[in-house]
C-alpha cells in the first residue's frame, strides 16, 4: 500500500503543491517513523526545508533519546543561516553518542562557514582520530588546506587518496583538485600531468580552461591556444577564455585572429572593459586607429576603469598628433594630475608650441617620472631646446646611466659639455 510520504513526493514531482501539503499532514499522523525519516531526508535534499524541519522536530519530540535526529535539524539551521541554532543542536550530541562523528563533521562545516578554519581543522582531526582511514575526512582536510592556501599540504592529502584509487568524492575529481593545487603552488609542469589526466576522463569547461592557463604560465602558447580554442567551440558563453586566448594569439603575432576572438568576446560580454582595452590596442597594432578609438569610446560607456581608458585615449590622440583631443581626454579625468597624465599634457602643449604650459607639466611630471628613461630623454631634450642647458645636461647624463647605448643622447651630452 502506498504511504502518504510516497504520495506527497509524487505530488511534488507533479508540482501539485496543495495535494502535497495534504499528504504531508497525513504522513505526519499515519506513516511510521522510518518512512517519515526517509521522507525528511528526501525533503532536505530537494530543498523543502520548512517541511523537513517540521518533520524532524516531530520525530525528535517522539524520540528525544535519538540524538541522530538533531543532525538534520542542525543542517537546516545552517541552510537558513541560523548559526547559533545549529550549534545548539550539535552541542546536545555527546562524545558517547553514535551520532558524534557526524556531529564533528557538521561542526567543522559550521566553523568553516563562519570563517574559523583553525577550529574546523581541529574538529576534522578529532573525527579522523575516531576513524583514521575514512576517505571523506581526509578529503575534507584536503579541501580545508586548499581553501586556506596550504596547497602542498592539500596535494599530499589528495595524492594519498589517489594512491588508494579514490578518484572522486561527492562529485569532485581528486585528479583535477590535485592539478589545481599544484598549479596554485607554482608547480606547473607537475600540475599538467593531472590536468591532462582529468581531461582524458572528461572534458569540462573548467578543466580545459585551467589546463590552458597552466600552459600559458609555462609560455607554451600554442598548446594553450589549442585548449582555449577547443573551449571556445564547446562553450562560447565561457567568457573568461576570450582575453587569455586573444593575448596568446597576439603574442604569437596572429593579430587578425586575436581581433576576431576579442570582438567575439565583446559580443558575449559587452560590459567587460578589459575586452575593449585589448581590442583597441590590438586594432592599433593592425594600423586601424579609427577602430582603436571606437573601442576606447565604447569602453567609456561601460563606466568601468574610466581613468585608464581616458589616459589610453590620450595616448592614441598623441600618436595620431591630435593634440587638442589629447588634452581634452586628460581634462576629463578625475585625477588628471597623475604623472603620465601630466606627461601627456606636456607633450601636447609642446607640440602646440605652448612652451610655458609644456614646461609646467614636464616639471610636475618629473617629480614622479625622473627615473623613467623615456621621460628623462624627452624632458632633457625639451630643456635643451628651452635653453636650460645645465638642467638638460644633468638629466641626460642621468638618462645615459640607464641607457648607455643611446648614441643620439651621447652626441647631445658631448655637445653640451663643450659649451
Amino acid at each position: 500500500m502506498e504511504t502518504y510520504s510516497e504520495k506527497m513526493l509524487k505530488a511534488l514531482a507533479a508540482e501539485e503543491l496543495a495535494e502535497a501539503q495534504l499528504n504531508f499532514n497525513e504522513a505526519l499522523q499515519k506513516d511510521d517513523d522510518e518512512t517519515l525519516g526517509a521522507l525528511g531526508d528526501e525533503l532536505l535534499q530537494i530543498g523543502f526545508l520548512e517541511e523537513a524541519k517540521t518533520l524532524f522536530e516531530t520525530l525528535q519530540q517522539r524520540h528525544p533519546e535519538n540524538e541522530a535526529l538533531l543532525l538534520p535539524l542542525a543542517e537546516i539551521a545552517m541552510e537558513e543561516d541560523q548559526i547559533e541554532t545549529a550549534f545548539t543542536y550539535i552541542d546536545q550530541i555527546p562524545p558517547t553518542s553514535e551520532a558524534y562523528l557526524q556531529a564533528l563533521l557538521l561542526s567543522a562545516d559550521l566553523y568553516q562557514l563562519i570563517g574559523i578554519p583553525e577550529v574546523s581543522e581541529a574538529k576534522l582531526k578529532e573525527a579522523q582520530s575516531l576513524v583514521p582511514e575514512e576517505p571523506l575526512i581526509r578529503f575534507a582536510l584536503a579541501e580545508l588546506a586548499f581553501s586556506t592556501d596550504r596547497y602542498q599540504e592539500a596535494v599530499d592529502l589528495y595524492q594519498g587518496l589517489l594512491e588508494e584509487d579514490i578518484t572522486d568524492i561527492s562529485g569532485i575529481s581528486i585528479v583535477e583538485r590535485t592539478g589545481t593545487s599544484l598549479s596554485m603552488a607554482g608547480k606547473f609542469e607537475e600540475a599538467l600531468e593531472y590536468f591532462e589526466a582529468s581531461l582524458e576522463d572528461e572534458q569540462t569547461d573548467e578543466r580545459l580552461f585551467q589546463t590552458a592557463l597552466v600552459y600559458l604560465q609555462l609560455k607554451e602558447n600554442e598548446q594553450a591556444i589549442r585548449y582555449l580554442q577547443q573551449l571556445r567551440v564547446m562553450n562560447p558563453q565561457y567568457r573568461a577564455l576570450y582575453l587569455y586566448l586573444a593575448e596568446a594569439l597576439q603574442e604569437e603575432e596572429q593579430l587578425e585572429e586575436a581581433q576576431r576572438v576579442i570582438e567575439e568576446g565583446i559580443h558575449e560580454d559587452p560590459y567587460q572593459v578589459d575586452f575593449y582595452h585589448f581590442a583597441a590596442e590590438n586594432a592599433y597594432r593592425l594600423h586601424d586607429s579609427e577602430a582603436a578609438e571606437s573601442f576606447l569610446l565604447k569602453a567609456l560607456e561601460t563606466g568601468e576603469k574610466e581613468e585608464d581608458t581616458l589616459l589610453t585615449l590620450s595616448n592614441l590622440y598623441l600618436n595620431e598628433e591630435r593634440w587638442q583631443e589629447a588634452i581634452l581626454a586628460i581634462e576629463r579625468m578625475e585625477d588628471n594630475e597623475q604623472p603620465h597624465a601630466l606627461w601627456n599634457l606636456a607633450q601636447a602643449f609642446n607640440a602646440l608650441e605652448d612652451f610655458d604650459k609644456a614646461a609646467k607639466y614636464y616639471e610636475e611630471a618629473n617629480a614622479d617620472l625622473h627615473h623613467e628613461p623615456a621621460f628623462m630623454k624627452e624632458y632633457g631634450i625639451f630643456l635643451r631646446e628651452e635653453g636650460r642647458l645645465p638642467e638638460a645636461l644633468h638629466l641626460l647624463q642621468h638618462y645615459l646611466a640607464h641607457e648607455p647605448g643611446d648614441l643620439e643622447v651621447q652626441s647631445i651630452v658631448e655637445d653640451l659639455l663643450e659649451r
